[in-house]
This record gives C-alpha cells, sequence and structure tokens, in this order.
C-alpha cells in the first residue's frame, strides 16, 4: 500500500497500477492531450472588425451592373463612382461637388511632402552640426586648460 504522502509528491497509481510519477512538468495522465488533441482547438479568435474596415470590405465586393444594354461585373466602389459621374453630368449639384472636393483631397493626398522633409532634415542636420562644434569647443577648452596646469607643474 501507497502512503498518501509518496501518492500526493509522485507516484500515482491508476486503475492499470501503472505507475507514474507526477510533478513538474509531468500531469496527471488523465490530464494530459491525447494524441491528436492540441490544447487550444478553437484556436485564437479573429480580430474584431472596424466599421471603416467593413464599409471597405463591403466596397471591394462585386455587383452586377446593366450598363448600356450588357450586364457587366464591377465593384461597389466603381458602380458608386458611375453613378455620382452621371449625376454630376445630369446636373446634380451635390454630386458635382462631392466629385469635385473629392479629386482635390486625392491631390493632396498624393502629392509627396518632400520638400518639408528635406528641410526638416536640413534643419536637424545644423542642429547637430552647431552641438558638434560646441562640444569640440568646450573639450578643446578643457584640453588647453589642463595642458596648461600640467606644463605650469612642470616648470616649477
Amino acid at each position: 500500500m501507497i502512503s498518501r504522502v509518496k501518492r500526493e509528491r509522485g507516484l500515482m497509481v491508476d486503475g492499470n497500477h501503472s505507475k507514474h510519477t507526477v510533478g513538474y512538468g509531468k500531469p496527471p495522465k488523465h490530464t494530459q492531450f491525447k494524441p491528436g488533441q492540441s490544447g487550444n482547438p478553437k484556436g485564437r479568435p479573429r480580430k474584431s472588425t472596424t466599421f471603416d474596415d467593413d464599409v471597405e470590405t463591403e466596397l471591394r465586393s462585386a455587383v452586377i451592373v446593366v450598363e448600356g444594354g450588357k450586364r457587366r461585373k464591377m465593384t461597389k466602389r466603381r458602380a458608386i463612382a458611375k453613378q455620382h459621374v452621371n449625376k454630376a453630368l445630369g446636373g446634380d449639384v451635390r454630386s458635382t461637388e462631392l466629385l469635385l472636393n473629392s479629386r482635390r483631397q486625392g491631390r493632396f493626398d498624393q502629392q509627396d511632402n518632400l520638400g518639408a522633409l528635406l528641410e526638416e532634415f536640413r534643419e536637424k542636420n545644423r542642429r547637430l552640426q552647431t552641438n558638434r562644434v560646441a562640444e569640440e569647443d568646450t573639450s578643446s577648452g578643457l584640453a588647453n586648460s589642463t595642458s596648461s596646469t600640467h606644463t605650469e607643474g612642470e616648470k616649477s
């Protein structure tokens, strides 16, 4: 008969009377994963989508449009753009404003800000160089003062 202490500390007897040690990194057999079974069967939950993600997904999805008597497949984004262009051509003021404003905004977004970045880089470079010159002046000033005291000490 196995004492209670030995049973709790590491020697476990199951129904088959086989001995299995239980301890750090060795869980009891009945709690171990069975072969072919993972510890996380459902996996990591998917990232929750935002409203913008949902709208973007919908705009990318395809729709069938009858255009000029022919059926064409296009994205919803393109269909909306075609509708606004056609309405603007028909005299709809709101569609015209929307199209013109979106074109202006698109141009601003597409323009690179290389000039601003270059100017920022030049300014940072100027600051670094002035800091280096100031550090060299202070370190050379200290070196001159220490060398002059050593030469004076050697003379006396």
